[in-house]
């Protein structure tokens, strides 16, 4: 039997957990022929050093020409709760922010989304909670520990299955998106076109 075609993808831990992993799966059935390696880490990808074929990235327009990009997803910031923490009479109002811990991540995204929803009018809020990764984040939310600020590829399903409740009506468009990146010219261009075709 011939090898398998090894083929590297570096993502951030949280799209790995989030979103990669439980898709996973149904992509290795398909393509028995792939032996994939998944590296999870926030530090920006060399596909020449780290050996690295394919990148999952919250990026900006333009890009090297050296580089292939195409758009994955456009990010909507969803705020999120435990449906336990929801108060009776639903969505909150900026005003009610103060009762609540508001679950930072690295992105640091909380005030630009006050600012949005609450516009000239101050508004007070409680301590926070810092995580460096926005899946920590989401899971302290999911534990009814505050309001958590994730990408809504994040937590679209936990919202369908009612585990978590939009805090909000408003949401906010990020300034970054979600981009797949491989060079221009790959090494193995074949399998890199089978997995971006995929993601």
């Amino acid at each position: 039997r011939p090898e398998p075609l090894r083929l590297t993808i570096s993502v951030t831990p949280t799209f790995a957990s989030k979103w990669l992993i439980p898709r996973l799966p149904d992509f290795l059935a398909a393509h028995p022929d792939l032996d994939m390696r998944i590296l999870a880490s926030e530090r920006v990808a060399n596909f020449q050093s780290d050996d690295v074929d394919i990148a999952v990235r919250l990026a900006r327009p333009p890009f090297p020409a050296s580089l292939e990009a195409d758009l994955l997803f456009e990010q909507e910031l969803v705020p999120v709760c435990s449906p336990a923490l929801m108060p009776a009479t639903g969505p909150l109002d900026p005003a009610d922010l103060a009762r609540f811990v508001l679950l930072h991540d690295t992105h640091n995204q909380w005030p630009e989304f006050i600012a949005t929803i609450a516009g000239a009018r101050p508004v007070a809020t409680s301590k926070g909670v810092r995580f460096n990764q926005t899946s920590h984040a989401i899971e302290a939310a999911l534990a009814g520990q505050g309001i958590a600020l994730a990408s809504a590829v994040f937590v679209n399903e936990d919202i369908a299955a009612g585990r978590l409740v939009p805090a909000f009506t408003e949401t906010m468009r990020a300034q970054s998106d979600f981009y797949v990146v491989s060079l221009r010219k790959p090494r193995q261009a074949q399998s890199v076109a089978k997995v971006r075709a995929w993601l």
